[in-house]
């Protein structure tokens, strides 16, 4: 799909500031204290940005071959990184970091991981994380958007300009012009990564009083998603989502001879009903532990039944759609749920509270603190942006088959991205209603 040059003024500028605030994030965190970053004095990162539209306008073109897609990914993303961090120690003579030997370029076993993992980020900023921000920035009508682009321009070559300048004339000013110059430049930006920073650090201090530099603490010893709680529930969502995932499709190809996508989402080998499930079941029925495992199956017995049952009136509901029908098994319930799931329901509610939950409870509360928390809120926009893709998808392709062309951009986008093969291979069980 092509692009507007606006557009990608504005990708440029979206990534270059969400590479700078991820850079802060990441050191201030890892040091326990600010730490400004970036060569520029303005709030971004514009390695990030240019790394990120020369990979939208590339990735589109290779259509859904993602090991072609995530090499791409990889090369780019650390040439970038290897490059800019080369360009700022010729330009300031800092080392803003070890590029030589965090990249793929440095040949060296830690390079090479660093590299995989960048691009893996890269990919999925691309395939997830992008078409979220795409379909906030159609709301905007485009001659803002041109407007904005323009005054973000200019800003960007004000900024760029400031610092030559600065540069070119430091060794002829006074220590204290020099160093007042560079105060006046940066006061903005490292205003606002402070407030960053400084937002993250409270919301740690409030769950965990007295935390520091991490994982340190001043009095207590304080673990990570104790008990029952939201992190907990985010992590147990997740686990289940991708076992139930790889459950289902073992269950489906051993039983029916078919081997066929269950996942929920477009993107992921994740299950919603079953993640979902798992952690509304964990949070009803967690206090039934200590009782006998009768309890706890009929507990699973009827809240699987129920949940599954509101799971297809959901789907039919507000998107016309159903993803399975047991019409044709004895003991069904409207072909939305019947009694032999039901029961499976009730032995893997005891399995997994009895047995399962214990422990990998203790093992997500081993997680550091930070990183916990970090990983939680990074797997929910993750989710969310890829929920948003997969309610796009299926609307769309719900429309096409009623022959209903796109009427804006984002029908477009969607059109270019998820047609039908795609929709039918990752729901090949999904009926229009």
């Amino acid at each position: 799909m092509d692009y507007t040059w606006f557009e990608l003024v504005l990708f440029f500028m979206i990534y270059s500031f969400l590479g700078w605030a991820a850079e802060v994030l990441f050191t201030s965190l890892r040091t326990g204290h600010f730490c400004n970053r970036g060569f520029l004095t303005g709030p971004w990162c514009l390695a990030y940005g240019l790394a990120m539209d020369i990979i939208l306008v590339v990735v589109d073109t290779l259509g859904q071959h993602y090991v072609l897609q995530y090499v791409f990914c990889v090369i780019t993303a650390s040439l970038f990184a290897y490059v800019s961090g080369g360009m700022t120690e010729k330009i300031t003579s800092k080392k803003l970091w070890d590029y030589e030997l965090e990249f793929i370029f440095a040949g060296n076993k830690k390079g090479i991981l660093f590299s995989l993992v960048l691009g893996g980020v890269a990919m999925l900023l691309a395939l997830v994380v992008h078409p979220a921000v795409f379909f906030l920035l159609s709301i905007v009508p485009d001659m803002i958007l041109i407007i904005i682009s323009f005054v973000l321009i200019a800003m960007v070559l004000f900024d760029i300009l400031m610092v030559s300048i600065a540069i070119c004339y430091k060794e002829k000013l006074s220590g204290k012009e020099a160093a007042g110059l560079v105060l006046d430049l940066e006061s903005g930006k490292k205003t606002l990564g402070e407030k960053i920073y400084c937002m993250v650090e409270k919301r740690l201090q409030k769950a965990y009083p007295g935390i520091q530099n991490g994982n340190r603490v001043s009095e207590n010893e304080y673990v990570f998603a104790r008990g029952v709680c939201f992190d907990k529930f985010i992590w147990i969502f997740i686990i289940w989502a991708f076992l139930g995932d790889i459950i289902e499709t073992l269950y489906v190809g051993l039983t029916a001879g078919k081997w066929m996508s269950r996942s929920s989402l477009i993107y992921g080998t994740f299950s919603i009903v079953w993640g979902l499930g798992a952690a509304l079941a964990t949070v009803f029925l967690h206090k039934l532990i200590g009782k006998e495992d009768r309890y706890i199956f009929v507990g699973g017995f009827f809240l699987g039944g129920a949940y599954e049952y509101l799971c297809s009136v959901f789907t039919e509901i507000f998107f016309g759609t159903t993803f399975w029908d047991y019409s044709n098994m004895p003991f069904n319930i409207g072909g939305r749920t019947n009694l032999l799931f039901m029961l499976f329901w009730g032995i893997i509610a005891i399995i997994w509270l009895k047995f399962l939950y214990p422990a990998c409870s203790r093992l997500i509360e081993k997680v550091p603190v930070v990183a916990g928390k970090i990983i939680t809120w990074a797997a929910i926009v993750i989710f969310v942006c890829d929920a948003v893709i997969s309610v796009a998808a299926m609307t769309r392709y719900v429309a096409r088959q009623d022959g209903v062309e796109p009427a804006n951009k984002v029908e477009m986008f969607v059109d270019y991205h998820y047609p039908d093969e795609l929709v039918e291979f990752v729901w090949p069980n999904m009926r229009i209603k």
